[in-house]
């Protein structure tokens, strides 16, 4: 979905409703090849509205469902998307400072609202850092290899502990004493 800003013009005084199903499969595997294995056609509701100082608000809520790689073992995971977001989009690179770097303001592209690469941007930006399979969030057995494996943070502390309090030589021990006084 693409809006030139010469359209959202009659919208100035209402809303734009936006319901629609749209397939952005091809887009996703294209601009993020890595991460989007498959993605169904989502369903997108929402509202567009042009203000009186021309900028432009998108309010959408994106439903569907994403298959990403696992993040331990690279196996197929399929998540749900419920994405909701709000952006402002701007004509003027120079009025970006009149925000928080916390707001999502954007400036318009060549006077087009390209409605899809938000969303797209949105359903990625809202995946988890570390998406498991089934049988991965079930075990504790963690990936390893020929002289290589992975342990878990927990582990690594105690071993780590372990290890300082091992490496004392026993000749030097009674030197350890003296100086904890």
């Amino acid at each position: 979905m693409k809006f030139a800003k010469n359209q959202l013009l009659k919208y100035r005084q209402k809303l734009l409703m936006v319901a629609e199903q749209i397939n952005l499969e091809a887009i996703a595997k294209e601009r993020f090849s890595e991460t989007v294995l498959a993605l169904s056609p989502l369903e997108v509701a929402g509202q567009i509205s042009y203000l009186d100082n021309e900028d432009i608000i998108l309010k959408v809520t994106v439903t569907g469902t994403i298959t990403v790689p696992s993040s331990r073992s690279l196996d197929a995971v399929e998540l749900p998307i419920d994405v909701t977001f709000e952006e402002r989009y701007i004509e003027e690179v120079t009025r970006l400072s009149e925000f928080e770097e916390t707001d999502a303001v954007f400036v318009l592209e060549n006077d087009v609202l390209n409605v899809d690469d938000a969303i797209l941007d949105n359903i990625i930006a809202n995946l988890p850092l570390q998406i498991l399979t089934t049988e991965e969030e079930n075990s504790d057995i963690l990936p390893s290899g020929n002289d290589w494996h992975v342990i878990s943070e927990e582990t690594y502390k105690n071993e780590k502990m372990s290890d300082n309090s091992a490496k004392l030589d026993p000749r030097l021990a009674k030197l350890d004493d003296f100086f904890k006084e």
